[in-house]
């Protein structure tokens, strides 16, 4: 009696079949030609970007060594009397990237799923980490090689004097600590949900600390201190081997949550709607807030104006994390003033400009949410213009209140009379305008032809509709920025100041929805 051996069949693994079809089927659709064309004009438009940004950096070098010389002259805020380490702007300046890098890819996943993959895969019984790994890594060398060349222009200016080696070893280090970010991440990804908001806090504190230790090394090794990249590489080496070890531990609803996102956000970029991706990244409302929302709701308003102004009140009381942006911009713009020496007018008040253009975006979230289905706001006893006004009070009371702010700090550092922060409180009801204008930005028309330029075609209705918001801010932001130079305001400016504002009120009121 003779005994056959049972060959058992290969493990059959469905995520790699699946990847490999869809190649095979992608490979067989796909011309050279149409690639080689593709690929021919990336690298082209790479090229002519990397060139105009290194003929730009090596034609403004001198001019910023002169600017940030401490000696070059006149300057809006002086330097504090009290000694601050060397390097100190450039530390907080890189710890605010990385943690925007972390805030990000947290939204993002990192480590996600499709909606096909989500619906196929997870409930089979399969291991998850083949799933995510592929990707993931993906994503790591992405943001490694993008923080990387990113860094290289900040680099050569935040420190004239170092090499060209020791720059390309400062960004690689960079790099390697936006990967710790993204690594972050997907830490907290793999961590049970907290069940508190001090909970999750709590739960991000080891995380921006090892965020601030990596930004200091960043610091010194642009200062010479070399030895530290291998310390930074190495705590990148440890949080990848903790996450992926962890990888299987993800929750399936937040596979699927970080893939939605990630699609919806790519579609949004792709198709060129800045609205769209702030609604992708959009946070959910807090339980707290929405308490205290409630019970301002509860009173009602006697007119339809005032009831649309209390559901407004409500929506914009109950959304979270609405000040986090413009809190933490006018503290990292505080902090690179006083840290960074004796700046010219020239660079303080283009960091005023970069602050104000960061946090005004942020106050029109509802506005955002609101703009999707303005069929809605046709069914109101109201005008759409009276509407839109509702939807102006408060961010343009909160973005009051934040320049006039910014205004006051600057005043109490010496810049300038106090009259300085009327002018500020007038500029940000233009802001507020601004930003619900953005908010109501009209979708971009792809119907329309692009316009040849040596760079290749651009869409010029799309690019049109982008920058809607960002002119009527800029509006108002030339009287407060020539108020600043000034150090004082004169009545002339005060009113050039509120008229500039209540143009933006006016254009905001008035513009077509087409």
């Amino acid at each position: 009696m003779t005994t056959e051996t049972v060959q058992a069949p290969p493990p059959f693994d469905p995520v790699r079949y699946t990847r490999q079809v869809s190649r095979a089927f992608s490979r067989g659709r796909t011309r050279f030609r149409d690639a080689f064309v593709d690929v021919y004009t990336a690298v082209l438009a790479l090229g002519t970007v990397g060139a105009l940004a290194v003929g730009l950096v090596l034609a403004l070098r001198e001019q910023v060594e002169q600017a940030w010389d401490a000696g070059s002259g006149r300057t809006l805020v002086a330097p504090p009397s009290f000694a601050l380490p060397d390097g100190t702007a450039a530390a907080v300046l890189v710890f605010a990237a990385l943690v925007s890098v972390m805030t990000v890819a947290r939204k993002f996943g990192p480590a996600s799923v499709s909606g096909p993959e989500g619906y196929w895969w997870l409930s089979l019984p399969l291991e998850r980490r083949p799933m995510v790994a592929g990707r993931l890594v993906r994503r790591l060398l992405l943001v490694w090689a993008g923080a990387t060349v990113l860094y290289l222009p900040f680099g050569f200016v935040l420190d004239l004097e170092a090499g060209a080696a020791r720059q390309l070893l400062t960004a690689g280090t960079f790099g390697v600590a936006a990967v710790s970010a993204v690594l972050l991440a997907a830490w907290q990804q793999a961590r049970p949900a907290p069940r508190s908001t001090a909970e999750r806090r709590r739960g991000l504190l080891p995380g921006l600390l090892v965020l601030a230790l990596l930004s200091l090394a960043t610091v010194r090794i642009a200062a010479g201190s070399w030895v530290l990249a291998v310390g930074g590489l190495s705590v990148t080496v440890a949080l990848g081997l903790l996450v992926f070890a962890r990888l299987d531990r993800i929750p399936g609803r937040e596979l699927i949550r970080g893939g939605a996102v990630s699609g919806h956000t790519g579609a949004a970029v792709y198709l060129m709607d800045l609205n769209e991706v702030g609604r992708a990244l959009s946070a959910e409302p807090d339980g707290a807030a929405s308490a205290r929302a409630a019970r301002w709701y509860a009173r009602g308003g006697r007119t339809p104006f005032g009831a649309l102004l209390s559901a407004d009140t409500a929506a914009f009381l109950r959304t979270r994390g609405l000040w986090v942006r413009p809190v933490l911009v006018l503290a990292v713009f505080l902090v690179v003033l006083l840290a960074g020496g004796a700046q010219p007018p020239l660079v303080q008040l283009g960091m005023i400009a970069v602050a104000v253009l960061a946090a005004v975006p942020a106050l029109g979230a509802v506005a955002r949410r609101t703009a999707i289905m303005p069929g809605l706001d046709m069914l109101l006893p109201l005008s759409v213009s009276v509407v839109k006004l509702s939807r102006m009070a408060l961010p343009a009371a909160a973005l009051a209140l934040w320049t006039a702010v910014l205004c006051a700090v600057l005043v109490l550092l010496g810049e300038g009379d106090p009259s300085l922060i009327a002018l500020g409180a007038l500029a940000g009801v233009g802001f507020g305008a601004s930003a619900v204008r953005g908010a109501y930005r009209v979708q971009p028309d792809w119907t329309a032809p692009p316009i040849d330029t040596p760079f290749g075609p651009v869409p010029s209705a799309q690019t049109g509709s982008m920058l809607r918001g960002f002119d009527t801010t800029l509006l108002a932001l030339v009287p407060l920025l020539l108020g600043l130079f000034l150090g004082y305001v004169p009545g002339v400016l005060l009113m050039a100041q509120a008229g500039f504002s209540a143009v933006g009120v006016l254009v905001l009121l008035h513009s077509s929805p087409r």
